[in-house]
């Protein structure tokens, strides 16, 4: 039974090198983006896979998602597109604590290309929770300039079950679920703190 979590990551080795399979009809309304381009979390690994430093993956979850929910092995960069306030303000539509917008995203997005020696033209995959956070990322990204990002548009955790005893939790699809590498041990050089441009300008 041990063997079978590894039946998925064999199936990698016969996908093709095309990396765009999905119809943006097969995407929820609220996942889609300004650029139309989707990745299943299968095909976000085997794009890393065989391109690898020539794409970038960036994980735009909160510092405090990245520490308690882990991370795939595989980002290049964890840039939040929101932040938890310090206040942690109370959102009665989600029942959950409020975020706000990262206003500097697209400089510190910018400023890894920058370290990375790459422009707007590289290829980015953008992941988050469920998908959910990546368009409005997708279009600061786009209105920047920058011309191919995708979306690995189920997530890092995936969609809520919507019935059963799982009903509510995050066990149907994403990167977590469908038993990518993942890990609670971080990449230092992957941190924000090595991208995030606020710091530079504090210490100007």
């Amino acid at each position: 039974m041990k063997n079978l979590h590894w039946l998925p990551l064999l199936s990698l080795l016969i996908l093709p090198l095309s990396v765009q399979a999905i119809d943006e009809k097969e995407v929820g309304e609220k996942q889609q983006t300004v650029f139309g381009l989707y990745l299943t979390p299968f095909e976000a690994y085997n794009m890393k896979q065989q391109q690898g430093d020539k794409v970038l993956l960036i994980d735009v979850r909160s510092r405090a998602e990245i520490k308690f929910v882990g991370a795939s092995d595989m980002i290049d960069a964890n840039i939040p597109a929101r932040f938890f306030g310090t206040d942690f303000e109370w959102s009665s539509k989600s029942a959950n604590y409020r975020t706000s917008y990262n206003d500097h995203f697209v400089k510190d997005v910018e400023n890894l290309l920058t370290l990375k020696k790459m422009d707007k033209n590289t290829p980015i995959i953008l992941m988050c929770q469920s998908g959910s956070r990546v368009p409005a990322a997708a279009e600061e990204l786009h209105d920047a300039g920058f011309s191919k990002v995708y979306s690995q548009y189920q997530g890092f955790e995936g969609i809520k079950a919507k019935s059963g005893i799982n009903q509510g939790q995050r066990v149907v699809n994403g990167w977590k679920n469908a038993g990518l590498p993942w890990s609670f041990r971080m990449n230092k050089d992957a941190m924000y703190f090595n991208f995030d441009t606020s710091l530079n300008q504090a210490a100007q």
